[in-house]
């Protein structure tokens, strides 16, 4: 119905959630969708329900479902792993352009590929700006800084190593397995 107020269901102050609130409070989801389906069984009419709700019915029919299998565990919000994609720069590459960023930090992404490339590993200047712009040093200022905050770690691990019995676990910037998967130029 278009002008039609969405009703909030969880609480009366106000005339809807938004996505991003409903993800912060997954009680206050569990609430709300609990109250869509409270709804619809005591109008006995799941098309009413929706329209008011502002919910489709496949998303109530996959909601009910949910809460009849799982209860109303069912209808919290579900934490999905982040998905790993097919092209991604390989996590050897990555730390490699990582160790050479913190070796030049002031060097563009252009000539850290090429510089990397001299060494005989294939990497183009976009694989460098984009795994920059992961770990968010895409700027020169940002990437110094980054380099101060590395070395301060190395600083500080190296003084607890000096202390005496104190065990400490070295910074290893990338380990010995993706190290050793690494082609090494011969000098």
């Amino acid at each position: 119905m278009p002008g039609a107020k969405r009703r909030c269901f969880c609480c009366a102050h106000h005339n809807g959630h938004s996505r991003r609130d409903m993800m912060m409070g997954g009680h206050k989801l569990i609430r709300a969708r609990l109250a869509i389906l409270t709804l619809a069984a005591e109008l006995k009419n799941v098309v009413k329900a929706c329209r008011l709700a502002g919910v489709s019915r496949s998303h109530f029919y996959a909601m009910k479902k949910a809460y009849e299998t799982h209860g109303s565990e069912g209808l919290a919000p579900r934490v999905r792993r982040k998905p790993t994609m097919p092209n991604r720069t390989p996590a050897a590459v990555e730390q490699l352009i990582l160790s050479k960023t913190r070796d030049n930090p002031t060097v563009s992404y252009i000539r850290l590929a090429e510089q990397i490339q001299l060494d005989g590993i294939s990497v183009t200047p976009g694989m460098v700006r984009y795994v920059w712009q992961r770990e968010g040093l895409s700027t020169r200022p940002v990437r110094l800084q980054w380099v101060k905050k590395m070395n301060r770690k190395d600083r500080v691990s190296t003084q607890m190593a000096a202390l005496p019995g104190v065990p400490v676990t070295p910074h290893v910037e990338c380990p010995p397995a993706v190290a050793s998967s690494l082609p090494v130029p011969s000098p």
